[in-house]
């Protein structure tokens, strides 16, 4: 398993230069029980947690270490309102990642989160632990990353809202999952997809969380915008480029490369009437495995490639699905319209599926 990984996670709307958590490349910059879908509201639960708290100090901040069952929390946040929130947010999210889309195993060891209350903290904390890469990071914007398996994050939102700040919780927590338990790696697309496909959520008033992937306006609005500007990604591309190949393109590229990855994990999850979850579903067991599929024969030898390169070709799921590229690119397009057809808007805020069947 290869744990020099490393992701990042822009948020952009919410910094004023986009519109959403992003994420850069996850190659030199690289920007990660029984299934259950949609369990349900969960309220906060911290009390019943198994919780160890210590006092902490960092860049001069008083916080505190806190262990969850399954995550070693490193905080400065100032409000214990949000800190509770977070524990069980983040117990929640794993619960998420192992049984959403797979049944996939839970970690042994636990997860290292860091999250700052400032950003100046932050950015000590990644100058120390990045000293090479640290100016390529804090030029992100608000956001975050993880490497080696820990995310680095910071409060992004205001006032004792969560949303933002949360979202990129659960996004770089696929990420981590990804890094410490997946023995082989997954196509970048589909690790980034995934990624985003965990950040649908909604909180009600009572503070109740309940994971809905399709509740994402952001991923939304951008795919419905690229769609009637007519700038959508062709699919070879999409499967075979690095965010961060988009990102020098532009920023709107890069979002536009987020949304469509977001789109393509819902398809394979419940497009042509759901005849691919269970590849997909394979595909994420078989990476838990460090089972790597032969590629199918009908590819050409670049698409076939293995390894590293396997990340950046579309081989492997055309293996899992048994299928021509092209054919591929007609049925994930249908289904891209589909999502954003009219009252498909009203439908995903809810938390629903905006496809119309």
């Amino acid at each position: 398993m290869n744990k020099l990984i490393l992701t990042a996670v822009l948020i952009a709307s919410m910094s004023g230069c986009s519109s959403s958590p992003r994420h850069l490349n996850r190659s030199d910059i690289n920007t990660q029980s029984n299934s259950v879908v949609n369990p349900g509201a969960i309220a906060p639960r911290t009390n019943s947690l198994m919780l160890k708290r210590q006092d902490w100090r960092f860049a001069g901040a008083d916080g505190q270490i806190i262990t969850t069952p399954h995550y070693q929390i490193y905080t400065t946040l100032t409000d214990p309102p949000i800190v509770d929130k977070l524990l069980s947010f983040t117990e929640q999210s794993l619960e998420h990642y192992v049984s959403e889309l797979a049944d996939l195993p839970l970690p042994a060891g636990k997860l290292e989160i860091y999250l700052f209350q400032k950003r100046q903290q932050w950015e000590a904390k990644t100058r120390q632990i990045l000293p090479t890469q640290a100016e390529t990071f804090l030029n992100l914007g608000r956001g975050g990353f993880t490497t080696r398996g820990r995310s680095v994050l910071y409060y992004i939102d205001s006032h004792g809202r969560t949303k933002d700040t949360f979202a990129i919780v659960a996004h770089e927590g696929w990420h981590q999952y990804a890094q410490t338990m997946l023995h082989r790696q997954l196509p970048t697309w589909l690790e980034e997809g995934i990624a985003t496909f965990m950040e649908g959520y909604i909180q009600n008033e009572e503070g109740a969380i309940e994971f809905l992937p399709w509740a994402n306006r952001e991923r939304y609005r951008t795919l419905r915008q690229a769609v009637r500007n007519k700038t959508l990604i062709e699919i070879r591309e999409l499967l075979t480029r690095t965010p961060q190949s988009f990102l020098k393109s532009s920023k709107v590229d890069l979002l536009v490369y987020y949304a469509q990855v977001w789109a393509l994990v819902h398809f394979l999850n419940e497009g042509q009437n759901g005849n691919y979850k269970q590849a997909l579903s394979h595909l994420l067991a078989d990476a838990a495995k460090g089972v790597t599929p032969m590629p199918p024969k009908n590819v050409s030898k670049s698409q076939a490639a293995t390894g590293s390169r396997a990340r950046l070709s579309p081989g492997v799921i055309l293996k899992y699905l048994d299928i021509d590229l092209n054919d591929f690119e007609l049925q994930y397009l249908q289904f891209v319209k589909k999502i954003v057809a009219d009252g498909g808007y009203e439908r995903m805020v809810k938390g629903q599926s905006p496809v119309t069947q």
